[in-house]
């Protein structure tokens, strides 16, 4: 329902009432104006009966002392007739005067009536006569009748003047009236309104956005204030929504310039040096700090072999409560709150990014969930389920997606950069071994392939050669020895050969292991089981190569020396640590009690290279029966 405009139609009114007033002011001042101009008419009308009576008595009296008038009394009775016409018209017009509906008054007709009497009953009719005696009587009462009539119409004028002036009075008053009102309800209901408004326009133009304004008066101003109120409050919610929506592209704009200086540094980094789990450890965690709304979590594992441990990379809480080894040791794993960024280079796949909110809190699986007296309490999924916002959290990471996508494809191109170059300096050092192998072949296996054969000779000669020296049974003993010694010598050569000629391509590691160990196990007839749960690429071309020759070298003096059923290979991470550890066991007859790991080259070969990969061998007897080499170390790809 619209609103009345009450401004309006009280202006109206006013405007209204003072045309009124002064169209009847107007209107009653010209009524009265021509009221008064008849006055004057009746009042010089009755003041020429007045003066034609005089001219009666005059023309009565000279005609009387006048000879010449008597002698020419046609003459004189037609100025008598003349002056008789001229007064019937003069009583004629006061008459029709009086008649007039303005002008009716009793009094004045009764004198009006009385003069018209007296003149046709008395004054005329001595006029005829020519009685200038009785017609001067006569007239004398006659004319103050007039002279009374005559004072009766100037007093009816003045009263219609007094009358005209009370009333243009009265007209001014309400004039006046109405425009005091109107200015007092125009300073009260619209020009204080107003000033209210204009305050409250400056006060807000100055930045008080809280300002509201209540206006009284009109309705039109009681509803430009409610309109100025609601103006006031988009304007405070659009600068408040404008406001957050700043603070919103300011902080994602932020987040940005973090998220490339972070990624450029990153790249700056790769140019110069290899990534290593301690670059990953802080390049995750500073990406966590940026978005600390999420939780991230790089899962670095191969694609070829599925019994590989994955590397478990964290941005924050999970980096101190759930391993390092394994990303399913915490619910990070894939789920319905978690989404998985592949870390895919062309056709290779080195594991993925787990990203999923933080708000959903730290969980473990069911079977670890049992805390210790010193682990805190971690919260369980399902307790959360009715808490989450699944819109939320999938607007969360999709509102990031873009900076994940980026981190991953950067990682990406890390661990590719790490392969190729893990995959160049296996080809170099490969090259450079297989160039030793050749040389050793065509030198050093060739001179004990001589030497040997030589001994054989010279051994055989000796046979044939008949002597009864008791120093001929020491020579023969001596030559046995040197040809064991080479046999020995050679066989070591050959393995070495062997070693110096691996490939390793790829992810053959795990199979070189693999192949080494069934190749030692034909030989030495004994049962071998490998476990890898190393990642090739945690490992440089040298630590590959320098691992295998460990095996080969312990699994060589097992077939030889252990006479073992079972023998069983392990490598894998410790828990907690940044080291690896590689362990062959077996169940043969284990070591003496005057075992010398001095008088072993084997051992010593081993240990030597174990220290060359930073860390140290150990032998021990294996319980019950048995021997285990251990090698612990930590790979370059840790402690870079």
């Amino acid at each position: 329902m619209p609103i009345p405009n009450t401004l309006a139609v009280r202006s109206w009114i006013a405007t209204t009432l003072i045309i009124l007033l002064f169209l009847g002011t107007a209107l009653s001042s010209g009524f009265l104006a021509w009221a008064a101009q008849n006055d004057a008419k009746a009042i010089n009308t009755a003041g020429s009966i007045r003066m034609a009576t005089y001219r009666m008595n005059f023309l009565l009296v000279a005609d009387q002392s006048s000879a010449e008038l008597r002698a020419a009394d046609i003459s004189s009775v037609q100025q008598i007739n003349q002056l008789i016409d001229d007064m019937n018209r003069r009583q004629s017009l006061l008459q029709q005067y009086q008649s007039q509906r303005t002008n009716k008054d009793t009094r004045i007709d009764r004198q009006i009536e009385r003069i018209h009497q007296g003149w046709t009953q008395t004054l005329m009719p001595l006029l005829l006569a020519r009685d200038s005696v009785g017609f001067y009587k006569a007239s004398l009462p006659y004319i103050q009748q007039v002279d009374a009539v005559v004072s009766q119409l100037q007093y009816r004028n003045e009263q219609r003047q007094n009358r005209q002036q009370l009333l243009q009075l009265i007209s001014m008053s309400l004039m006046i009236l109405i425009m005091i009102g109107g200015i007092y309800e125009l300073r009260k209901k619209v020009l204080l309104p107003v000033k209210k408004l204009m305050q409250a326009k400056a006060a807000f133009t100055s930045g008080k956005l809280e300002t509201r304004v209540h206006l009284t008066g009109y309705k039109e101003f009681e509803e430009l204030g409610r309109s100025f109120n609601d103006m006031v409050s988009t304007i405070e919610q659009n600068k408040q929504f404008l406001e957050r929506q700043i603070t919103s592209k300011t902080a994602h704009l932020t987040q940005a310039n973090q998220v490339l200086s972070l990624l450029y540094d990153f790249a700056k980094y790769l140019t110069t040096s290899q990534v290593s789990i301690t670059e990953l450890n802080r390049l995750i965690a500073d990406f966590g700090k940026i978005i600390p709304e999420l939780e991230f979590t790089l899962c670095i594992k191969g694609d070829l072999i599925d019994n590989k441990d994955a590397i478990a990379i964290h941005s924050s809480e999970l980096r101190d409560l759930c391993s390092t080894t394994t990303c399913d040791s915490c619910l990070i794993q894939s789920s319905f709150y978690t989404e998985s960024f592949l870390i895919r280079h062309q056709k290779s796949q080195f594991g993925d990014l787990r990203v999923r909110p933080k708000s959903l809190g730290i969980s473990r699986p069911t079977e670890q969930a049992t805390p210790s007296e010193n682990r805190i309490p971690l919260v369980q999924i399902a307790q959360l389920d009715s808490m989450i916002d699944d819109t939320e959290t999938q607007a969360l990471i999709a509102n990031n997606k873009p900076a994940i996508t980026a981190l991953t494809n950067l990682i990406s191109t890390a661990m590719f950069l790490l392969q190729q170059r893990q995959q160049e300096h296996q080809i170099i050092l490969l090259e450079e071994r297989a160039t030793i192998a050749r040389e050793l072949h065509d030198s050093l296996a060739q001179s004990l392939s001589y030497l040997k054969i030589q001994t054989t000779i010279l051994e055989k000669r000796l046979q044939h050669t008949h002597c009864d020296s008791p120093d001929l049974a020491l020579v023969s003993d001596s030559i046995g020895k040197l040809k064991d010694g080479l046999t020995s010598a050679y066989q070591h050569l050959r393995d070495l050969l062997v070693t110096f000629r691996l490939s390793l391509n790829d992810d053959s590691f795990d199979e070189a292991l693999h192949n080494s160990a069934e190749e030692f196990a034909k030989k030495g007839g004994f049962n071998v089981k490998v476990s890898n749960q190393v990642i090739s690429l945690n490992l440089s071309a040298s630590e590959q190569v320098n691992v295998i020759q460990i095996v080969r070298e312990a699994l060589s003096n097992i077939c030889r020396h252990a006479n073992a059923k079972n023998v069983t290979v392990n490598f894998g991470y410790i828990a907690d640590s940044n080291d690896t550890l590689l362990s062959i066991s077996d169940d043969g007859k284990g070591l003496s009690g005057s075992f010398d790991q001095t008088h072993h080259h084997g051992l010593m070969i081993m240990q030597e290279r174990a220290k060359s990969l930073g860390g140290q061998l150990t032998v021990s007897n294996n319980e019950p029966t048995g021997t285990v080499v251990e090698a612990r170390f930590s790979p370059d790809f840790f402690n870079g």
